[in-house]
């Protein structure tokens, strides 16, 4: 068996099924496993796509749910039945009450039906209620395991929204006179619903209705519709000088021929360019990851470090000069965490696979010798993950970003409630 370390990845199986279990230590609060199956878009295909207690199959059987324990939940793949519209699957799991400190030392072991096993060990974690521990992605013509160990706040609306899914508001309190039933995980409908009861007579006309204001009403109806026309008009106005500043130079041709706004507009589409070789765009992507996973673990410690200075300002209110000094210290790191920049990377690359992979097909359709044709489909498959890869770690460095504002929001936060 190997162990992987958080942002670590290697490869598993080619085909056949893998078996994923997680175990965690028995609590008084008990987790909730879930699967997204996702797209190259990292977003679930359709609804059926998510795994959970109430959904424990999906399409064809190709992801099986069950709980052997209490403490213990497994996931059956079935590769071969994966649609190619999936090209990962991510385990993850959530929480009703506490947070994801308490169940440090939760494991998830994917298992092959040939090779060897891999397994990820949740060793630190902050108060999250929502956590992906995972995930089993197509590379090439195999499939292999990356480790993550992301938390969410809020549980399973962020996690959900997070892959393209839209949670519905649960039902508000009922009101103190009428009993609140027992929580139940998840009952089926009643398939024999009462009859819904009859709408209220509409209400008796008013016998002296009001004039409509005459035409004072009528004036002020008329400056409404001149005050909202006026506002568009700003707004198209500014919109247009902002995207086309070209459009508003020397606006007293414009009076005198209306016809010249034509050749101002920008008539000609730009295509994405590339100006990296390919051996380069796959050097620079090996760095890209390289600093996604540092960025990672370098925000998950500053996470971790925000608890506990918030809990050491609720001990001591005071804010001891270590406390600031610490403070000021991670938010002059945090803003220099080049996040930016490597998304803008990761964005730049992408270009460059999608380019990639159209000259590769543009290739391939020209082509008839066997021998070169089975090269191309390999180097089209290539490419193909690479900008997979590409799509994901843009995602990630985009949530990482908005992570990053919020812990440093926090640290100022901190700051704040420093006594002058």
């Amino acid at each position: 068996m190997k162990i992987l370390t958080k942002g670590a990845n290697a490869s598993l199986t080619a085909s056949g099924a893998v078996r994923v279990t997680l175990q965690w230590p028995p609590q008084g609060a008990s987790l909730d496993p879930v699967c997204f199956a996702v797209g190259a878009d990292g977003r679930v295909p359709s609804d059926a796509w998510f795994l959970f207690y109430n959904q424990p199959r999906g399409p064809d059987d190709a992801i099986q749910l069950t709980h052997p324990s209490a403490d213990q939940a497994e996931f059956l793949i079935r590769l071969e039945r994966l649609p190619e519209t999936v090209q990962k699957c991510v385990f993850a799991a959530t929480l009703d009450s506490g947070s994801f400190q308490n169940f440090t030392g939760a494991t998830l072991t994917a298992t092959p039906t040939t090779g060897d096993a891999l397994r990820f060990t949740l060793t630190e974690a902050a108060d999250e209620q929502a956590l992906i521990f995972a995930e089993l992605y197509r590379h090439r013509s195999a499939w292999k395991v990356r480790a993550i160990g992301q938390g969410f706040k809020g549980g399973l609306r962020p996690l959900a929204e997070h892959f393209g899914l839209r949670v519905a508001d649960e039902p508000s309190a009922p009101s103190p006179a009428t009993p609140m039933p027992a929580p139940e995980r998840a009952t089926p409908p009643d398939p024999s619903p009462p009859p819904p009861s009859p709408p209220p007579p509409p209400p008796p006309p008013d016998p002296s209705p009001r004039r409509s204001g005459g035409f004072r009403g009528f004036l002020g109806k008329l400056f409404k519709t001149f005050a909202v026309s006026v506002g568009l008009l700003v707004i198209g106005v500014a919109a247009a000088w902002y995207f086309f500043p070209s459009l508003l130079e020397a606006p007293e041709d414009l009076l005198k021929d209306p016809r010249a706004i034509l050749q101002r507009l920008p008539v000609e589409y730009q295509p994405p360019i590339c100006t990296l070789a390919d051996d380069e765009v796959f050097e620079r992507y090996h760095a890209l990851g390289e600093n996604y996973v540092r960025i990672l673990q370098r925000v998950d410690t500053s996470n971790r470090l925000l608890a506990k200075l918030r809990q050491d300002l609720m001990r001591d209110i005071q804010c001891p000069p270590s406390f600031v000094d610490q403070t000021r210290q991670e938010i002059e790191q945090l803003e220099k965490l080049p996040v930016q920049g490597w998304m803008e990377e990761a964005t730049r690359l992408n270009i460059c696979a999608g380019l990639m992979i159209k000259k590769i097909e543009t290739e391939l359709n020209g082509e008839s010798r066997p021998i070169i044709i089975q090269r191309l489909v390999r180097e089209a498959d290539r490419s193909r993950n690479l900008e997979s890869d590409l799509t994901n770690i843009s995602r990630d460095l985009a949530y990482l970003n908005n992570k990053t504002n919020r812990l440093i929001e926090g640290y100022r936060e901190n700051l704040d409630a420093c006594p002058p």
